[in-house]
């Protein structure tokens, strides 16, 4: 099977995104998925007393709850048969955690509704119907976004003009703070521009900047920033400009760093929206799946494999299964893409790195992850572990799918495509490639590591140190993939879900940001007094 990459001009532009350790400038709570929690009743036919309580659990095994409050008791319409209930629910939401919830009943109707967080906000326009026991009853439960901050992003343009003799710049972009609470902290690092001439205007890579780095308390009159021009060569500082945020996007007319620079600096604040709110649009997840074949797993029949089949699973089903049911939640039809690489397939006389597991190469979605589970097991029966371990292949397929997904203006289908794997990989090259390439696009890669393998060259993939460049020096615009091996979670695959899992709301939002594109509705306004106590 040949390469089939991308070239440069089919990928939509988009602005370097700044990367932010989350721990390390920004309180907890200001990342924090807030969500509000409506329930009623429907098919009610008569008047009842009736509260309803929500418990919530803070660990997997459901051993420590918290009740997240009560509500008042219900008032009933009679025209509609209908219990409407006056407060609502407010509880921090993880994507990446299973979240089981309980609606406990008191009153004339005493029984438990069990669900979870994921259910409700999987759910089409994120509302979930149970019926209670046999009584014909409706729980309606409807899950919003709850905000009490909207932040937004700053999207830099920098000129530089004037007296520009150094052979190589940047500019540096420092959050300063208020007069009562001064920082100083380095937000953004342009990139370096050389071989200036003595006298050329500048014209930087536009950047984006989330606020709530700059100004915590969302006030950009009373907040401070910097811009710094560096000549690289000699390691100093050459100009400086201090302001009030707030002046910077009023001012139209040039600053001035000293006596012989100035600078056009264009801000466009672009409002931040939550991955719930995407959500709330009708935006769903497709998952895919790309599973190793290759022979250092060993055979199937040798208990030491790593693809051994028992009663038990293995490391590559309990991962599958594992990171496979959170994301299904959000995916409506439960069709999943499954490949498998790295082996001969079906007496097939080549290494396949792209093998469809249904045999399908039009269709290969499998309905459900059982059956993707029974159709791996069918493959490990029909199939030589070979080699060598490729990446490339089905990363570039991801790629030309949503790049027709695209074309045809589809932009409500974001992609995880998870990668189980038990070795190094033989082309870095070709996927750093893929990956730059798959950064314009609204696509996230998870890499679960299988086995003892040593792999320590996945980090350069995850980028968290160094951002990725593909052979073309074009660095990817943000940070898409996460790298974890299995071994440090085998006894508890729900928490290797929870490390895989975590960083895809923020991946997701960055993509919707850098294209402009808000959610399909407005975030509902919110009434802080409805809140249940």
């Amino acid at each position: 099977m040949g390469s089939s990459g991308h070239k440069i001009e089919e990928i939509p532009k988009a602005p370097e995104f700044y990367f932010q350790n989350f721990d390390s400038y920004a309180e907890d709570t200001l990342l924090k998925h807030k969500v509000k929690i409506e329930v009623k009743l429907k098919n009610i036919f008569e008047n009842k007393n009736i509260s309803i309580q929500l418990i919530y659990y803070q660990d997997n095994n459901k051993t420590i709850q918290q009740s997240a409050g009560v509500t008042d008791p219900g008032v009933y319409d009679e025209k509609l048969n209908i219990m409407k209930f006056t407060k609502f629910f407010v509880l921090d939401y993880f994507f990446e955690k299973e979240m089981p919830i309980e609606f406990r009943f008191n009153g004339d109707i005493n029984t438990t509704i069990y669900t979870s967080l994921p259910s409700i906000f999987g759910a089409r326009a994120q509302t979930l119907k149970k019926e209670i026991d046999d009584t014909k009853i409706i729980l309606e439960v409807k899950g919003y976004s709850y905000q009490t901050n909207i932040y937004s992003n700053l999207k830099l343009d920098v000129e530089i003009n004037g007296k520009l003799s150094e052979k190589s710049i940047k500019y540096c972009f420092i959050a300063k703070g208020t007069e009562t609470n001064p920082i100083n902290t380095k937000l953004y690092l342009s990139e370096l521009r050389t071989g200036l001439k003595k006298t050329e205007k500048i014209n930087f890579k536009q950047c984006s900047i989330p606020d709530m780095y700059v100004c915590t308390d969302g006030n950009y009159s009373t907040t401070k920033v910097s811009i710094e021009l560096i000549d690289c060569i000699k390691d100093r500082k050459i100009g400086t400009h201090t302001c009030y945020l707030s002046s910077l996007l009023l001012n139209k007319e040039p600053i001035k760093f000293d006596k012989y620079r100035t600078g056009i600096i264009t801000i466009d604040p672009i409002k931040n929206y939550s991955f719930i709110d995407y959500l709330r649009g009708g935006m769903q997840i497709s998952l895919s799946i790309a599973i190793d074949f290759t022979a250092s797993n060993e055979v199937p029949t040798n208990p030491k494999s790593l693809h051994f089949i028992s009663s038990m699973n293995n490391s590559y089903e309990a991962a599958i299964k594992a990171c496979g049911e959170i994301v299904a939640y959000y995916d409506y039809d439960q069709m999943f893409a499954t490949y498998g690489f790295g082996g001969k397939f079906y007496g097939r006389p080549y290494v396949d790195h792209c093998f469809p597991l249904n045999c399908d190469e039009n269709e290969p979605e499998i309905c459900g992850l059982d059956k993707v589970l029974d159709t791996y097991r069918n493959v490990l029966n029909n199939c030589q572990l070979f080699g060598p371990t490729i990446f490339h292949y089905f990363l570039e397929k991801m790629n030309e799918k949503v790049m027709k997904q695209i074309r045809s203006n589809n932009y409500n289908k974001y992609h995880i495509l998870m990668i189980l794997t038990d070795g190094i990989i033989e082309d870095t090259d070709q996927t750093i490639n893929a990956l730059v390439a798959a950064s314009f696009l609204p696509i996230s890669v998870i890499i679960i590591g299988i086995g003892n393998a040593d792999f320590s060259a996945m980090h350069i993939l995850d980028a968290d140190d160094e951002p990725l460049y593909d052979d073309q020096n074009r660095k990817a615009v943000r940070d898409l993939v996460q790298f974890v091996p299995f071994r440090e979670f085998k006894n508890d695959p729900k928490k290797l879900a929870e490390q895989v899992l975590e960083e895809v709301p923020r991946q997701i939002v960055e993509y919707y940001q850098h294209q402009n594109i808000p959610p399909g509705e407005p975030v509902a306004n919110i009434s802080a007094t409805n809140i249940t106590l």
